[in-house]
This record gives C-alpha cells, sequence and structure tokens, in this order.
C-alpha cells in the first residue's frame, strides 16, 4: 500500500493488517464531523460571496436567474459539467486504488 493511503486509512481510523481490518469508530467520528464541519463553512462562505455579489454563478456555470428571467448559457454550462464531472472520475479512481490495495492485502 502506498503511503499515501496509509495517511488516509490514519485519518479515518482504519488499519489494515493482512486479513485483519480494524475500524476505530472514534477516529472515524472525527474524521467525518471536520470533514462536515469544512464543507459547510465552504458552503457558508460561497452563500455569504454570492449574496455579496463576490462571485458570479453565471460566469462560472453559465445560468443566470432574476425575477423575470432565466439565461443559461450552455457552452460555459457543459464546460462546467465536464469539469466536475472529470473531478468526480478522479476520485472514483483515486477510491478505487485504495480498494485495490485493501484487496491484495
Amino acid at each position: 500500500m502506498q503511503e499515501q493511503d496509509n495517511d488516509l486509512f490514519q485519518k479515518l481510523g482504519i488499519d489494515v493488517d493482512n486479513d485483519k481490518i480494524n475500524i476505530d469508530l472514534g477516529k472515524t467520528k472525527d474524521f467525518f464531523n471536520a470533514l462536515q464541519a469544512m464543507l459547510t463553512e465552504k458552503a457558508q462562505n460561497l452563500q455569504q460571496d454570492m449574496a455579496e455579489g463576490k462571485v458570479d454563478l453565471g460566469e462560472n456555470i453559465g445560468i443566470k436567474v432574476d425575477n423575470e428571467h432565466i439565461d443559461i448559457d450552455l457552452g460555459k454550462t457543459k464546460s462546467f459539467i465536464e469539469d466536475l464531472g472529470n473531478r468526480f472520475a478522479s476520485f472514483m479512481g483515486e477510491l478505487d486504488k485504495a480498494v485495490e490495495g485493501i484487496d491484495k492485502k
């Protein structure tokens, strides 16, 4: 297993040793609570930035909404969705590698 995988497993409270997997539920819970707090903070910051006009979703994803119209720039929306899809694919690829590492033990 790679060092990067070991670091992730340690943060999650997972110890993989030959034919055994030990999970420290306290560490796992702490990790997910920290992740939830971080994502909540990022979402709140994004919401505040949007409310203050610092972020223009129309510029980033091609969708502008006002009281009378919804304008969709399909080119920008397509690029945004493709980028998002690539990021998910990359994440899933890393997850698959980690699972394969566990299966080989």
